[in-house]
Formats: structure tokens, C-alpha cells, sequence
């Protein structure tokens, strides 16, 4: 389940700058409910503004395959849940 909320997350704020922005601001705070691991939260808070600007900058940032990235991208759930 851990993958899977990691790249919901992942795909929603590379899509959604309001949420981008919080996460930015405070990784920490909006994180700290998810169900993610240890590895994934550090993942998470460290990306930075330029690590959005492409798909492939995203994925390599966030240690995924884009096609992986994609293709959660798609899915109804990440363009419906705000952080």
C-alpha cells in the first residue's frame, strides 16, 4: 500500500501546483498522516521546485521509472485527492 500512496502523492503535486507548494513549504506537516516508509518520506522532502518541471526530472528526483510515474498519472484518485 506504501508504493502506492508514494506515487499517488508524487503524481498529484507534479500536477497540482497548490499542492506542489505545500509540500515545499512543509513536507514534514503534510506527510506525517500518509502511509509511506522512511525512505519515501525522506524522497518526498527532498524535492525541490526544479525537481517538478518535467516528468523525467520528477521520476529521477523521486528514484522511479517514469513509465511508473505516467502511469499513475491517470488515475482518477490522483487528480481527485488534494494533500
Amino acid at each position: 500500500m506504501s508504493r502506492r500512496e508514494f506515487l499517488i502523492v508524487l503524481a498529484h503535486t507534479h500536477n497540482c501546483g497548490m499542492c506542489r507548494a505545500k509540500l515545499l513549504a512543509d513536507s514534514a506537516g503534510l506527510l506525517a498522516r500518509r502511509s509511506l516508509t522512511e525512505t519515501e518520506r525522506e524522497l518526498l522532502q527532498g524535492l525541490k521546485y526544479e525537481d517538478f518541471i518535467t516528468p523525467e526530472t520528477l521520476s529521477r528526483a523521486a528514484q522511479v521509472e517514469r513509465a511508473e510515474l505516467e502511469a499513475f498519472s491517470g488515475e482518477a484518485v490522483v487528480r481527485l485527492r488534494h494533500l
